[in-house]
């Protein structure tokens, strides 16, 4: 206590009659001189003034103390500085990660004391014992700065430098615009704000994490990786005082550049943890002795790096446009830059293996040709896996671009989705027509009319004939019935958003052909699509991000809402998933050579587009949904798949069977190993004779009880709204006398009613659960 009020009166003195003048001497003279001596000595520190600290006194004590005592105190702590995203598969195991600072945050007990100890040594040895502000450090400095010597002289300690690299950060610059006297002491009014709202520790600790040790790492732990490729709590003696050294001047002493000079600043620092007793001089002499032991690490950073590029690819996308990351495309793109995320997804290593292992097996990945894939999980949107026959990269036989996500004519695997529109219109899979070749439409026609495949002519069929061997005639016929617009209306249901309903390409009515997959869509989107049919009419938006934390504190963040909802009545659903088991069954179905899945019941629907331009297959289990697109990605049109090399022999002229559908069928078939044998959905021609839109029944007047379990049926979710209804003698307690949607709407999936209860009702009341 001595030492401090010596210290107190030096300063007093160093005030001289700037004190006398002051008429306001109520408040103590610690509490008064905080604010005042800050700002005198900073403007001599700085030299913001000619003349010594004296003449800064005319300013008034008063003056001073008011203007320092207006100042925000609270520097914003609620913004993340710049950190990693780290992506997981669905095991919680890392496959990729993205920073644009190498920044990865660490407790306190994480870091060695080794460093700890060498940065207190030699940037704040009194860090504990001062307030924000370091009176004697500044008093040298002062002095040195305005009476001995032209060469300014540093007085900031840990809490004002944590101030700086916060601001720094948070303004996105690599320095602050502005270092004027009110800068500075806005810097020591949110130091003095810190030290109030954080525990030394607290402050050490995010120091630690913020400071910049050259080399593009942020932080110890970065710093420990870069420098040594080793962890901040695992750092020796000798390694900790070089990383303290390095924070003199990252530039000036870099390990890598200037190993002479590191050396000097580490014998520095251990000379200071010497002198303050934190080691002994033989353990000095020791750690001084030590070679540099520079070991350059390197943390992966973006697709390239990663185990899954294209997966990879796929998120950092999603990040970029999904409203859950973000409102406009500036706040996504700020979020992907900040990081700090740790985002689990729906990648399946498995059937990632299984899919790349397909791909690679069928055209090895310096094919001219090649095969994108997509494995969706029905009633879930999640993508287990998508893969290429391609390597990533930007050089030659290298590519970045996502096959799975990228659109193409898909061809006859379009004919299931022209099937749903007849079921849902009430035009059951019985109905039969004409599929002889060729035949002129009373809608759009290419020249000579529409052709089956080959131009044979198979007589009258009903839907699940036309499935089996893939007849355009039918579905030209069917389109021509059902419209073409509910066919478009129909493919958005099911999650197509690719199709033009606007602008000069848009669909305007008479475009047959859409019924022949003459427009693109992407692998992603047809397995999703057939998904709904494997999942009984429920369709999900496709998304890879399935949960998040930040990656600072744990706290839950928003992810992709896949939006499930009961997009087509399951009886619909189920009869285009029973139908499209008939390619595999033979003699003439389109994929009864090949033979289905060993074990169990599948669906699928192969794609051959004009002119051999690109093959498809899309096919479900109850499990899975896989698409498989093959294709020149140059341009099917151009280079169209006449003659392919795969599986070590020719192919020409090749059609969705020949190597798509094997591709499918070996990916399929590791995807199930070892899953229950679940069967298809049985078709329901019956309830698809008629129409099969679903709309909320009316529960009014029902009891609470028989209100919810009839939506509940229905898959709604029953919600009894907080306030009762008007006065009413017609009902007694407990009775629902109105409800949101009406009774009669459409509704999505799992979708909310609300009840409004009767006057006297218990509002609290709980409703049945779904089983």
């Amino acid at each position: 206590m001595r030492r401090k009020h010596n210290e107190l009166a030096s300063v007093e003195q160093l005030l001289g009659s700037a004190m006398k003048d002051d008429p306001t001497p109520q408040q103590s003279l610690p509490s008064r001189l905080a604010g005042f001596v800050s700002a005198v000595l900073l403007v001599s520190l700085t030299g913001l003034l000619a003349a010594p600290v004296g003449a800064a006194a005319s300013l008034g004590v008063s003056t001073a103390i008011g203007y320092w005592e207006s100042l925000p105190s609270e520097i914003p702590l609620d913004v993340a500085l710049p950190q990693h995203t780290v992506l997981l598969d669905r095991n919680g195991k890392e496959f990729a990660r993205f920073f644009s600072e190498n920044r990865v945050d660490v407790r306190l007990a994480q870091i060695s004391p080794t460093f700890t100890e060498a940065l207190l040594a030699t940037e704040d040895a009194r860090f504990y014992e001062n307030g924000p502000i370091d009176f004697i450090g500044t008093m040298r400095a002062t002095i040195v700065n305005n009476v001995r010597s032209n060469q300014p002289q540093g007085a900031s300690g840990i809490t004002q430098q944590l101030v700086k690299n916060l601001l720094v950060a948070q303004s996105g610059e690599t320095s602050l615009p502005s270092r004027d006297l009110g800068t500075k002491l806005q810097e020591l009014k949110y130091a003095a704000g810190l030290e109030e709202k954080l525990s030394k520790d607290q402050i050490l600790e995010m120091y630690s994490n913020t400071v910049y040790f050259g080399n593009g790492a942020y932080g110890i732990e970065a710093a420990a990786k870069v420098y040594f490729n080793t962890t901040a709590k695992n750092l020796t003696r000798a390694q900790g005082a070089t990383l303290a050294g390095i924070l003199k001047g990252p530039g000036i002493y870099d390990p890598f550049t200037n190993a002479e000079g590191a050396i000097g600043r580490r014998n520095t620092a251990l000379g200071r943890l010497e002198t303050t007793g934190k080691i002994t001089a033989e353990e000095s002499a020791a750690a001084a002795a030590e070679p540099l032991g520079i070991i350059r690490g390197t943390l992966p950073n973006g697709c390239a790096s990663s185990t899954y590029p294209f997966y990879c690819s796929l998120v950092r996308d999603e990040i970029l446009t999904d409203p859950a990351f973000g409102a406009t495309a500036e706040a996504r793109a700020e979020k992907l830059s900040r990081g700090g995320m740790i985002l689990t997804t729906a990648l399946d290593p498995a059937a990632m293996t299984a899919a790349q292992g397909a791909v690679t097996t069928a055209l090895g990945n310096d094919n001219r040709a090649a095969l994108g894939t997509a494995v969706i999980k029905p009633g879930t949107g999640q993508i287990a896996a998508i893969a290429q026959n391609r390597d990533w990269g930007s050089d030659p036989g290298q590519t970045q671009l996502v096959y799975a996500k990228s659109a193409y004519p898909v061809g006859s695997s379009m004919k299931p989705i022209v099937l749903a529109t007849a079921l849902e219109q009430g035009i059951p899979a019985t109905t039969k027509y004409n599929a002889n070749s060729p035949y002129v439409s009373s809608l759009d026609n290419p020249v000579g009319g529409f052709i089956n495949y080959n131009n044979i002519s198979w007589g009258t069929v009903d839907a699940r004939r036309a499935i089996q061997l893939s007849l355009n005639i039918y579905f030209i016929r069917l389109i021509e019935r059902t419209g073409v617009l509910p066919v478009a209306d129909m493919a958005a249901k099911l999650g197509i958003t690719s199709l033009p309903r606007t602008g000069e390409r848009a669909i305007q009515g008479q475009e047959a052909a859409l019924a022949l997959g003459a427009y693109d869509v992407s692998p992603i989107e047809m397995a999703n699509a057939y998904a709904v049919f494997a999942g009984g009419g429920v369709a999900c938006r496709p998304v890879a991000v399935t949960s998040g934390v930040r990656a600072d504190t744990g706290t839950k963040i928003a992810a992709p809402d896949p939006d499930c909802h009961q997009a087509i009545a399951p009886a619909v659903a189920n009869t285009v998933a029973d139908a499209l088991k008939m390619p595999f069954v033979g003699p003439d179905g389109t994929l009864a050579q090949m033979g289905g899945l060993p074990g169990r019941e599948a669906g699928a629907k192969t794609g051959t587009t004009n002119d051999f331009a690109a093959n498809w297959i899309v096919g479900i289990v109850p499990q899975y949904a896989t698409a498989v697109w093959l294709g020149d990605p140059r341009g099917g049109q151009a280079f169209p798949l006449n003659k392919v090399h795969a599986y070590g022999r020719d192919y020409f002229n090749l059609t969705g069977s020949e190597v798509a559908a094997p591709v499918w069928k070996d990916i399929m078939t590791k995807l199930t190993a070892g899953l229950p044998a679940i069967p298809l959905p049985k078709a329901d021609d019956a309830a698809t004779s008629s129409s099969t839109a679903r709309t909320v029944p009316d529960v009014r007047g029902l009891s609470v009880s028989e209100a919810s379990t009839l939506l509940l049926e229905n898959d709604l979710a029953p919600d009894v709204a907080e306030k009762t209804g008007d006065p009413n003698p017609l009902f007694a307690k407990d009775i629902v006398v109105s409800q949101t949607p009406a009774a009669g709407s459409t509704f999505s999936y799992r979708e909310k009613v609300s009840l409004t209860l009767s006057q006297g009702s218990d509002t609290t009341i709980k409703l049945p659960e779904r089983k």
